[in-house]
């Protein structure tokens, strides 16, 4: 059973923080958080989330305005039971971590026949109107399998 779930994306300021605000509506019982690959690299430890994920979250009735972006370590993947990645990239590179981690890393979108979603990073509204839609179906397809 999973008790406690994780998101991961890039830099923790589009996908994840959206991904997370939605599990934590699904799932309140359980303990929900994010972080990104390569939010040290990029720069961003502690970024507010893009303005075009905060306002299609709202838009959605999803608060996310208080999220700041954090790097993935060994230590916060260890808190976690699931991680749910963006891309097969990302999968790859947490499976360096640690041995156990490939074994309860799944990409998000694997029920609906998606996989991979798509970074709307510098992008316009529409490519984050598709990124939430395609992670909310994302979270139904996850919530049909994990019990709450």
């Amino acid at each position: 059973m999973f008790n406690s779930i994780l998101l991961v994306c890039t830099a923790n300021i589009c996908r994840s923080p959206i991904a997370e605000a939605l599990f934590q509506k699904h799932f309140p019982s359980k303990k929900i958080g994010s972080a990104g690959t390569n939010v040290e690299e990029l720069n961003l430890i502690s970024t507010v989330a893009e303005p075009g994920s905060v306002t299609v979250a709202a838009e959605n009735g999803l608060d996310i305005s208080k999220h700041r972006a954090k790097q993935v370590t060994k230590e916060i993947l260890a808190q976690y039971d699931l991680i749910l990645v963006m891309d097969e990239y990302q999968k790859e590179l947490l499976s360096n971590y640690s041995a156990g981690i490939r074994g309860k890393t799944f990409l998000i979108g694997q029920w609906i026949n998606i996989g991979q979603i798509k970074d709307p990073f510098g992008k316009g509204e529409s490519e984050f109107n598709t990124c939430y839609q395609c992670l909310e179906q994302a979270v139904m397809s996850w919530k049909k399998r994990i019990p709450h």
